[in-house]
């Protein structure tokens, strides 16, 4: 774990950001006192030792595991359709799989773990930066594992040497010593989804105030849902462009349309990482 220390920032993206989308705004500021994150997003080996212990199912269907099918119905956290080791972070999970396990290591800690909130996400991810990505210049798969320029696949190009899920830590810290803030997998979040920041949460709260989706354009087939059945992801994965694994960028789980709920969603793109109250 590292401890990320309190201050103040600006949640979501300027209009001048390249790759900006609508659902970054409004800007506004928030206040985060001083919390704990996991240094790495959870490892399959870190799952693998919750599963057994806890003698936990191994349930699959998935999507997102390989390049050639977006669904797998005998795909798991432990098979997936490309190469993984237990350094690698654990993917197809859902976001109750993630809640269950922060549970599970505060009765094993006696330290309460859970999922960040989006606010603090940001701020951990910016590492007191204020540009699109951390490592203050462009897009670089120095930084990140990343994919192409356009959507989706995954991209092998100098330090990013890995098509899917890379080992987590394989590339460079943010500037609070947090690695794979950008890129790799999509992390869940705490926070309910809606397509507009609540400019009277000015704190680092998670959004968890059910309300009914009413919006427009590309996101308009949410309308009429409860924002709750959809959960903020954060950071961008192994085949995102480049402007889906900024900062300020927003995601959420699970896709909008018939078929996958909240609870039976899993992606070989998602996975998640802890934080722990501190006193």
């Amino acid at each position: 774990m590292i401890v990320i220390p309190g201050g103040r920032f600006l949640i979501g993206s300027p209009e001048s950001e390249k790759g900006r989308d609508v659902i970054e705004g409004p800007r506004h500021a928030v206040a985060i006192p001083r919390f704990a994150a996991g240094k790495y997003d959870v490892s399959r080996g870190e799952w693998r030792a919750f599963a057994a212990a806890t003698h936990r199912p191994t349930i699959s269907g998935c999507q997102w595991i390989g390049p050639t099918r977006e669904h797998e119905a005998s795909a798991n956290w432990d098979k997936v359709d490309f190469p993984q080791t237990d350094a690698h972070p654990v993917v197809c999970v859902t976001w109750k799989d993630a809640h269950d396990y922060a549970a599970w290591l505060t009765a094993k800690t006696r330290h309460r773990y859970r999922l960040l909130s989006e606010a603090e996400w940001e701020y951990a991810a910016r590492g007191g930066t204020v540009t699109a990505y951390s490592w203050r210049s462009g897009n670089s798969h120095a930084f990140a594992n990343h994919g192409t320029a356009t959507c989706c696949g995954g991209l092998v190009q100098g330090r990013d040497k890995w098509l899917f899920t890379s080992p987590v830590g394989a590339f460079p810290p943010n500037p609070f010593g947090l690695h794979d803030m950008s890129g790799n997998v999509l992390q869940f979040v705490e926070d309910c989804f809606t397509p507009a920041y609540d400019l009277n949460a000015r704190s680092e709260k998670a959004n968890v105030v059910p309300v009914t989706l009413s919006t427009k354009g590309d996101l308009a087939e949410l309308n009429g849902a409860n924002s709750c059945g959809y959960r903020v992801v954060r950071g961008g994965d192994w085949g995102d462009q480049a402007a889906w694994i900024r900062s300020a960028a927003r995601s959420f789980a699970p896709p909008p349309g018939p078929g996958e709920t909240l609870a039976t969603y899993r992606s070989g793109g998602v996975g998640f990482r802890v934080a722990r109250d501190l006193p």
